[in-house]
Order: C-alpha cells, then sequence, then structure tokens
C-alpha cells in the first residue's frame, strides 16, 4: 500500500484504542485474530459500518480461555478508545476491557497520531477478502438490531445466555420429575430427588447478560385451537409459525437474527448462536406453503437462502464437523427444502443449483430428479402424515 492510500485510509477510518493490553492476549476483529505483541494498541484503518472485536487470555501452553467482545458499528473518522462504551483498558485482574476516565479519553483523541506505530492497519486490500465477506456476513444487521438483541453496550462472552438455554433447564427438570416414580422404585428417597432437581442450575432470568433474540417456538407451529387437519400440516409445515411471526417482525429483522446468530457462534464462540440459526433456517427453509407467496418468496426465503450460502462459504470444514453436521439437522432441513421447490413446481430451480454447487465444497449431496420424485410419491403414499383421532 503506497504512502497516499495509507494516508488517505487513516483520516477516514477509524481507529479503536486499548490501554495497557499485554503482550500475548488473542485478540481480533471481524474474521481475524491474532497474538498481541508489546507494541500493540489497537487497529486504524476501520472502515465504517459494523465489527466484532474479541479478545481472551491464552494460558502457558498458549490455548485460548472464555472468549469476549462486542459489536460496534464504527463512524468514519471515529476515534474508540475502549471503556465505557467509549474508553477501555485492560484489567490483568478479570482479564477484560474496564473504563477508562474521560479526561484520558479526551487525551488519546488529542493524541491519536503518536499512537500509529501501536495500531495495526484493518486488512482491506484488493488481494484481502476477509473485509468482502464480511460485508457480506453483516449486510442485515442494524444498530437497532444490535441494541435489541445483545445484553448492554454489544458485549457478550462465550457464557452468555439466552432463553433457549432456559427451554433446556425446564425440559431436564421435567424429565427428572416424570422419572421420579421410577427412581422411588429404585430406592431414591422424595428428599434425595428433590437435591438433585435443587442441585440442576437455574436460569437467571433478571441478569442483563442474555441474548433477547426473537422467540421461535418450532415445536408448536400450528395455530391456537388448531384443528386435526391444521395440527396434521403446520406441526411440519412451518407457514403458519413463519406468517405469524412476520405480523410483529420485517423481513429485514429475521435476515439481521440469522446473520447475527451466525456471527455469535461462528466468531463469538456461543452456542446460544447456533440455536437460534437452526430454528430461523427450520422456520423458513421448513415452510412449504408459502412457497406460493411470491412476495414471502422474494423477501424472506430467497435472501434467507443465500445468505446461508454466504455463510457457508466462509466456514472452516472443521466448524462445518462439529457444529453444521451435528445431528444431521441441517441435511435434512436442506433435504425437505428441496423437496418442497420440487412439488410447488421448481420456480427457485436457479437458487437450488446455486445451493448444490455450494454444498460440494462440504461434500453434501442433496436428492434430484427421480430421487426427488421418489421421495414425494413417499410423502403422498403410505408414509404420509396421518390424523388419528383421540
Amino acid at each position: 500500500m503506497d504512502q497516499t492510500t495509507a494516508q488517505a485510509l487513516f483520516e477516514s477510518g477509524a481507529c479503536l484504542v486499548i490501554l495497557d493490553t499485554p503482550t500475548g492476549i488473542e485478540f481480533g476483529i471481524d474474521l481475524d485474530t491474532w497474538e498481541t505483541g508489546p507494541l500493540f494498541k489497537g487497529l486504524k484503518m476501520i472502515p465504517p459500518g459494523i465489527h466484532y472485536i474479541h479478545y481472551s487470555a491464552l494460558n502457558g501452553e498458549k490455548q485460548p480461555g472464555m472468549r469476549s467482545g462486542f459489536f460496534h458499528n464504527f463512524s468514519p473518522r471515529e476515534a474508540i478508545i475502549l471503556a465505557n462504551v467509549v474508553a477501555k483498558r485492560w484489567c490483568q485482574e478479570t482479564e477484560d476491557l474496564v473504563a477508562v476516565n474521560e479526561e484520558d479519553t479526551e487525551r488519546i483523541r488529542q493524541n491519536i497520531r503518536d499512537l500509529d506505530k501501536g495500531l495495526g492497519a484493518y486488512q482491506t486490500g484488493e488481494n484481502n477478502q476477509t473485509y468482502t465477506q464480511w460485508q457480506q456476513l453483516t449486510c442485515k444487521i442494524t444498530p437497532k438490531l444490535l441494541h435489541e438483541v445483545l445484553p448492554p453496550h454489544g458485549c457478550f462472552s462465550s457464557a452468555t445466555g439466552s432463553a433457549y438455554e432456559d427451554e433446556e433447564m425446564a425440559a431436564v427438570l421435567k424429565k427428572l420429575k416424570q422419572q421420579a416414580p421410577a427412581m422411588a422404585e429404585q430406592g431414591v428417597s422424595a428428599a434425595e430427588l428433590q437435591s438433585i432437581i435443587d442441585a440442576e442450575p437455574t436460569a437467571d432470568c433478571a441478569s442483563t447478560d442474555r441474548f433477547n433474540f426473537t422467540p421461535i417456538n418450532i415445536r408448536h407451529s400450528f395455530p391456537p385451537h388448531a384443528t386435526p387437519d391444521e395440527l396434521r400440516r403446520f406441526s411440519k409445515d412451518k407457514s403458519w409459525l413463519l406468517r405469524s411471526i412476520l405480523q410483529s417482525r420485517t423481513c429485514e429483522d429475521i435476515l439481521g437474527e440469522f446473520q447475527l446468530a451466525f456471527l455469535v457462534i461462528l466468531v463469538g464462540q456461543n452456542f446460544c448462536g447456533i440455536e437460534h440459526w437452526k430454528r430461523i433456517l427450520h422456520l423458513v427453509l421448513g415452510s412449504a406453503e408459502v412457497l406460493g407467496d411470491a412476495r414471502v418468496v422474494e423477501t424472506v426465503v430467497v435472501p434467507v437462502l443465500r445468505c446461508f450460502m454466504s455463510q457457508l462459504r466462509v466456514c472452516p470444514h472443521e466448524f462445518v464437523a462439529s457444529v453444521l453436521e451435528q445431528d444431521n439437522f441441517v441435511a435434512e432441513i436442506l433435504q425437505e427444502f428441496v423437496l418442497n421447490v420440487y412439488e410447488s413446481g421448481g420456480g427457485l430451480d436457479p437458487e437450488i443449483a446455486r445451493l448444490r454447487a455450494v454444498l460440494k465444497m462440504f461434500d453434501w449431496v442433496l436428492p434430484e430428479g427421480q430421487q426427488l420424485q421418489t421421495k414425494a410419491d413417499e410423502e403422498e403414499g403410505e408414509y404420509a402424515p396421518q390424523v388419528v383421532d383421540l
């Protein structure tokens, strides 16, 4: 990069300054991560827009601990001296960023050029694809959405919770109570059973360290007072639930949350993200009836599918193997989606062709041709869901 270009980027880009950063912590922005050196003071030339700053301490074997981080919407020529939303410094005791007083913040703003040698440059060159990928992964995320979904100041860690953990805890407690009679027969007393239940972690719903994703109860995807036929149709087809959510959330909200949830797991290393991401994927690609609604297809289905393909393109193969291929969920949803498209008349064939090309990167194969017809026949034949009168 020549001096003129570098000067222009320094003037227009934002700066991120971190005080007292120790040598040898893991620090990163967006999809990039480094180990800090003795001169590290932060970053410069950060393009305007939404970025994710993340960091974690390293142990003696250079293994990172729990990751913490925050999203921030950088403005042109903005100097962010981390703390108190505006300024922070590294705290060795807590291994986190803490507030810097306003006097120090202003002093650093006035002397930002003095820190230039300690500020690493955000990589945006023509040969660097990371920034382009980041733009694709965040194009639907807005500052408003970040404020609604994330804990205060956009900060979260690998341990930040969500309502999905509450559901899991409730399910565990329900199962324990259902097993109470069998456990009693095995000699477990009521007091011992209660102590087991009490030992289960409880959700701290009053905590501010929680994600506030839009609730998606994917198992209850049918209308209130549903008829037996509606129960059958909408337990499998998520169209009613999708339309219901679209009454309170916009298409852009759903797309933004889909992107944000993916980044929460991919770079934030928090598994609350993957649960919400899977539910949105199931909600949208598992909706067969809406494939006949051109408006919903154009504003929700196709954009979510394209976001999904963009996400897969940046996924390391080990991430796909350890996260996305777990319990075969993604493969099953995609197979259901291509079958729904086939049965609806194939209006999304060009998008399906692009999807097949992306999936080849991971040796995933979707049914096609006669395989789709066979599956469609099974859906209509003896394997079709049945309504049972009770």
